[in-house]
């Protein structure tokens, strides 16, 4: 169940259970109407049989009977006397003298009956009902009536006419019985209406609390811009793709707390805030979020606005916005990054993070600026999450792709270079390690992919017992045991591997622990294999490495070859002064990325020994090149 939908079947529970008590208290209540009923029909029942004795003992002519017959009286009241039970207070007899006074005929009194023919003054109309239409009637019987509860009327009727009234009258003690039959389940339906009560309350005050707790996490307290949550809770009920989403940095934000205060500092993103949303009035849906100190996201609904034009207006409004502050007037720098989010798009940490390279991109190059993502950017968003290059893996869609090597002279292939693929099977599509690579790095699936890759390289140098093959091996690969432990097992079980294997060290983190590092080339150089310094020109510490590292090739950058086009001469010197080092030192040289054929002739030009690009060989499965 969402949790959306928990708040409302809460509510629901609750008023299903209210409702189940109303209908049981309405149920109790009936079941103790009709048990009165019941007993009232019964009483009726019981005053047609007394009525139908009387009639038998005397058959016509009933008061001139009791008139002439006292002994006859005082027989009846006796008869009377054997009806009463527990539930009747009285049972009686009335005639009316004259159509004007009631008097009585018979009293099943025990204690002082009322004596023949005393006046009885009724409190209900009801009697005279009876008298003229020969119908059983109830009345019920007012406080007044000394314990009291219903009296029933019965006509005793000769040849048509009514000679008399039969009055039975129920006890209170009685009603009040029949009221408290059903008191035990009266009760526990109060405590259940209570308790049902108590709990609607107890919720009303923990949904304001919680109302106020939402608040405080959706909204953001110093800007009122909204938090990081209530995008995540937006997107999981709206579509993505049909946004776009603008990306605003302050630059080095942290300066303006350290320089004016936190005060200050809040008071500046407030303005900050109030400044986009005057930009965006005009658009509907559409809504500011904080994401960290400084950093904010304008949310727009990508059919009602034109991402190019409204990123330019916002750009230029923020940048020239100044913020006067406790006397002191602020400006700041701000980077953007926007992107038209490609349809199909469901995945929103993707999205961000390529925001979020954007905006790096943008900061390198000296921030105050905006980079906008266009909707090819579909590929990238979805290669860029983690999650998908996990279950790329998990599912064996790695490929090992071969690029050969050549002796620049001869042309003659000499080994091959292993670069590592993905497939993505959906798109039909073989992945360059620039679209996932950086993206794992550091991570344990960067360690999963690198054992992939060297189960495939140990494959193929099994099955091709002739060839030469290098492989990167990343300082995240040095410092991982298990892959360390991997390789000296492997190469320690075939040594013949190793004078076949050259490891690639790349150059894109610094090493800071060169005893160890050196420790374990060494260890690998024991074996028989060989180790290149790979991108020579473009890392962290070149000379420091062919200076503590005890190397056997250096690999030139693709970038600086590439640039003998636009440099030649300068380009020439540079890769002049690298090979002049290499053979100083006795390390061979191989140049990367000889695209063409004109860089390939100053390959000849300059002397070095090995090549290797597109122009000579692509890299493609090693089966294309040996079977």
């Amino acid at each position: 169940m969402k949790y959306k939908y928990i708040n409302k079947y809460i509510f629901l529970m609750l008023a299903l259970l209210m409702i189940f008590g109303g209908y049981m208290q309405y149920s109790v209540w009936k079941s103790t109407d009709n048990l009165k009923k019941e007993e009232i029909n019964k009483t009726k029942n019981y005053a047609r049989k007394i009525i139908t004795y009387i009639k038998h003992v005397i058959p016509h002519d009933l008061v001139k009977s009791l008139d002439e017959n006292p002994s006859l009286r005082k027989e009846l009241n006796g008869i009377l006397q054997a009806f009463m039970t527990d539930k009747y207070k009285y049972i009686f007899m009335l005639d009316r003298k004259n159509n004007k006074y009631y008097r009585f005929l018979l009293d099943g009194s025990k204690n002082s009956p009322e004596e023949y023919h005393s006046i009885f003054f009724p409190k209900s109309t009801m009697y005279n009902s009876v008298y003229q239409n020969k119908t059983i009637q109830i009345v019920k019987q007012k406080d007044s009536i000394e314990n009291v509860w219903v009296s029933v009327l019965a006509p005793v009727v000769y040849d048509g006419k009514t000679e008399a009234l039969l009055v039975l009258d129920l006890s209170k003690d009685y009603g009040a019985y029949l009221e408290s039959f059903n008191s035990p389940l009266k009760n526990l339906i109060v405590m259940m209406q209570i308790f049902l009560a108590i709990s609607v309350l107890v919720l009303m005050i923990l949904f304001y609390r919680y109302y106020k707790f939402r608040k405080h996490i959706l909204v953001d307290d110093k800007t009122t811009a909204y938090t990081k949550i209530y995008l995540e809770e937006y997107f999981n009920k709206n579509d993505l793709s049909n946004y776009h989403i603008v990306m605003i940095d302050i630059d080095e934000f942290r300066t303006v707390n350290a320089k004016y205060g936190y005060e200050v500092g809040d008071v500046v993103l407030k303005e900050f805030v109030t400044c986009i949303k005057n930009a965006i009035y005009n658009y509907e849906e559409d809504f500011i979020c904080r994401i960290g100190g400084g950093e904010f996201l304008v949310v727009l609904p990508s059919k009602k606005a034109k991402l190019d034009e409204f990123v330019k207006s916002l750009f230029l409004r923020l940048k020239e916005k100044r913020y006067f502050v406790k006397n002191e007037l602020i400006q700041i720098s701000i980077s953007m990054s926007a992107i038209n989010i490609p349809k199909d798009t469901n995945n929103l940490n993707r999205v961000l993070r390529v925001l979020d390279e954007k905006l790096l991109e943008i900061k390198s190059k000296g921030k105050g600026d905006y980079g906008i993502i266009g909707t090819e950017a579909k590929n990238d968003i979805k290669y860029r999450d983690i999650d998908y290059i996990r279950e790329l893996l998990e599912n064996q869609s790695l490929l090992c792709y071969y690029q050969p090597i050549f002796d620049t002279k001869s042309k003659e292939i000499i080994k091959y270079e292993t670069l590592v693929r993905l497939y993505d099977a959906e798109e039909k599509k073989v992945l360059k390690p620039n679209l996932f690579l950086d993206v794992i790095r550091g991570t344990s699936q960067y360690i999963k992919m690198s054992k992939l890759v060297f189960k495939d390289v140990f494959a193929t140098l099994q099955k091709y017992p002739d060839i030469e093959l290098s492989v990167n091996l990343h300082l995240d690969d040095l410092y991982n045991k298990d892959m360390i432990t991997m390789i000296n097992q492997v190469l320690s079980t075939h040594k013949e591997y190793a004078s076949r294997l050259t490891f690639e060290i790349l150059e894109d983190k610094e090493i800071f622990d060169y005893v160890k590092v050196t420790d374990m080339f060494e260890n690998l150089k024991i074996f028989g294999s060989k180790i290149a310094i790979d991108d020579f020109g473009s890392g962290y510490a070149n000379y420091s490495y062919l200076i503590k590292l005890n190397v056997d090739i250096i690999k030139i950058d693709g970038n600086i070859i590439r640039e003998l086009k636009n440099y030649p001469h300068k380009t020439k010197e540079v890769i002049k002064s690298i090979k002049k080092l290499a053979d100083s030192l006795g390390y061979e040289v191989v140049a990367e990325f000889v695209s063409d054929e004109i860089i390939y002739n100053h390959m000849l030009e300059l002397d070095i020994k090995y090549s290797q690009g597109f122009h000579l060989g692509e890299p493609k499965p090693i089966s294309e090149y040996l079977d």
